[in-house]
């Protein structure tokens, strides 16, 4: 199994997904995403994670997300931009990295919409962390993601460190209950995604390959996607 030479592999977070999902319903004010998921299609390949699955059935963003209504039309955005591939669990992306980081190692063909991603082993780290000093934060994250999970210091661990770190030490900022879902899916598909497209917050902490979900940011990526 392998990717195309020259595919641009793309995340959507469950924000663009979703808003690609309520334009295809028919939702008003969603039309810059439409483009977006026009865009997309025959130019990348944008695969549904095990996070997508938990965010929809178990929304972690607040209470008006209706739990599971977004479903089909979810569907219908992966199908058309999937390639036939799924991200695969943190932990298999993880374990793989002891080798090196291989597109393939992201990928698999096989995924489940009734199997969502399992953040047990961090529950209450984001807490433990809150207050810290970023060094003190990043020391203590490092230690215990190793020791939770049993993984070396592989780009996964190293980089949810880093972000779990840095979201514990910003006291100008309130937590949100997603803040640990979106450590993880950033640390699992960072490394090897040419774009990773998320909220302003995430955006800012990963830089050098993100975009964030303004409406500004979305066309002007579109432009950039059909001008290639």
């Amino acid at each position: 199994m392998g990717l195309r030479p020259g595919v641009v592999l793309v995340y959507l977070d469950q924000n663009h997904a979703s808003r690609m999902a309520k334009h295809l319903l028919g939702q008003r004010g969603h039309e810059a995403f439409g483009r977006l998921f026009l865009a997309l299609k025959g130019r990348a390949i944008a695969p549904p994670s095990p996070f997508h699955v938990l965010e929809t059935l178990f929304p972690q963003r607040g209470p008006e997300e209706k739990a599971g209504y977004l479903l089909p039309a979810l569907k219908e955005v992966f199908a058309a931009l999937s390639g036939g591939y799924w991200v695969r669990p943190w932990q298999e992306v993880a374990a793989r990295q002891r080798r090196g980081l291989h597109r393939e190692d992201l990928l698999s063909e096989e995924g489940s919409w009734e199997t969502p991603a399992d953040l047990s082993p961090f529950q209450g780290l984001p807490e433990a962390l809150r207050g810290l000093p970023y060094g003190e934060a990043h020391a203590l994250a490092l230690r215990e993601i190793r020791e939770r999970t049993g993984l070396e210091e592989v780009p996964f661990v190293r980089l949810l460190a880093r972000l779990l770190a840095r979201m514990a030490s910003d006291l100008q900022r309130k937590p949100r209950p997603s803040d640990l879902l979106d450590a993880v899916m950033a640390a699992t598909v960072y490394p090897y995604v040419d774009l990773l497209l998320t909220d302003r917050y995430l955006r800012g902490l990963l830089p050098e390959k993100s975009v964030g979900g303004r409406r500004k940011e979305v066309e002007a990526l579109v432009r950039r996607l059909e001008g290639e």
